[in-house]
């Protein structure tokens, strides 16, 4: 049986991600990691305890890729690259699936990691760059790292590993989408995910701040279809922009996505402890791979029951199918129920709620922390 053949009896699953460590060295304020959630939030005390050690963390991935018949894996975190074992659970992935990403906050991709990725097969690499701006992008990733990142696009692109520049659209940063594309441009970077901010974990606490606007969404949208065509950059989102607040259909160049959980193609994570959820921005937990086969966790109604529980005011539009109401992990980490509408949402329906939400908050802004590839220490392996 072909390891992209799914164990008989199992839900076949194109895509896996694999959260390799909960840890991260920057402190970004839209972080969606649901392990940042403050006591007294919805998604509040998720345990990261635990961690597997390497041969059990490749065993974990052997199984889950039999089991669901993936052929594409995603290795994330936190910060993945921060486990001083991560190139070689890389490299078992590379010999798992037909295709590999890699999501790196880069600042930890030097020359010899990026020949270490080439290697391993590694299709593509996702970095962050919320500014081309250096003083603009640090502030907000809450750490020195904009040479970092901009050296490992270079240093990636010198071993032909596609890099793919993920922007978080937030208040703060809107308005500097142009100038991202423009040194996506000069990087020789081909691809962009466009990411309206969708507050999990802690990040729910900086709504009143952070969230964008819907009129900064659709000139960053007009912005990505003008510079895209002319640049030949290939935009498309990943967090989804309901079809109620913007007429997405205007946007030919940019591939617009949706929830996926409960489809064909779920986004399904599984964490350094074995627990499996239905996407990275959820803290449900549908189950855990180590104690569980694929077939009895999929069997979970969680994802079922997600599907159904659209927000009312959503019910009878053309879209309540597709968009689903938008992000619903958005919702719950906010306010408790993922039947109600997420902050973008809700935020557009009722403009004082920003305010109120302000009065409620703290917004602090986090200071900056100085890293370099070479100064940061790196987490030893788990076990």
């Amino acid at each position: 049986m072909s390891v992209h053949e799914p164990t008989p009896g199992s839900a076949h699953i194109p895509r896996l991600d694999f959260e390799l460590t909960p840890g991260c060295d920057h402190r970004c304020a839209h972080c969606y990691n649901v392990w940042t959630a403050e006591d007294g939030d919805p998604q509040a005390g998720y345990d990261t305890a635990g961690q597997l050690g390497t041969p059990a963390f490749k065993a974990l991935m052997s199984k889950a890729v039999a089991q669901t018949g993936a052929h594409h894996l995603t290795i994330t975190g936190g910060e993945p690259l921060l486990r001083k074992d991560a190139l070689e659970i890389i490299e078992h992935a590379g010999e798992l699936a037909s295709s590999v990403t890699l999501i790196t906050n880069g600042s930890h991709v030097s020359p010899e990691v990026a020949r270490r990725l080439a290697t391993a097969g590694v299709s593509s690499v996702q970095l962050t760059l919320l500014a081309a701006d250096r003083q603009e992008h640090d502030r907000l990733k809450g750490a020195e790292c904009f040479d970092d990142t901009v050296r490992a696009a270079v240093n990636l692109a010198e071993v032909e590993v596609p890099v793919q520049v993920c922007f978080v659209a937030m208040r703060e940063n809107a308005d500097a989408f142009a100038d991202v594309m423009e040194l996506c441009f000069a990087l020789g970077v081909g691809a962009i995910s466009y990411n309206r901010m969708s507050p999990t974990g802690g990040a729910i606490h900086h709504i009143a701040r952070l969230m964008p606007t819907v009129e900064q969404i659709e000139r960053n949208l007009d912005t990505a279809e003008l510079l895209g065509r002319r640049w030949r950059i290939g935009v498309s989102t990943a967090m989804p922009i309901p079809p109620c607040l913007i007429r997405i259909e205007r946007y030919s160049w940019v591939r617009f996505g949706f929830c996926s959980t409960g489809s064909s193609s779920p986004n399904i994570v599984i964490d350094g402890t074995g627990r499996v959820r239905s996407c990275n921005l959820a803290s449900g937990v549908l189950g855990n791979l180590l104690h569980q086969d694929w077939a009895e966790i999929h069997a979970n109604p969680y994802q079922r029951d997600f599907k159904r529980n659209v927000p009312q005011v959503c019910r009878g539009c053309a879209y309540e199918r597709s968009c689903q109401g938008g992000c619903k992990e958005s919702a719950f980490a906010t306010f408790g129920d993922h039947a109600h509408p997420e902050p973008l949402l809700w935020l557009a329906q009722d403009p004082q709620l920003r305010d109120r939400l302000a009065q409620q908050v703290e917004q602090a802004v986090i200071p900056l922390r100085r890293l370099t590839t070479g100064r940061t220490r790196r987490e030893p392996a788990a076990g």
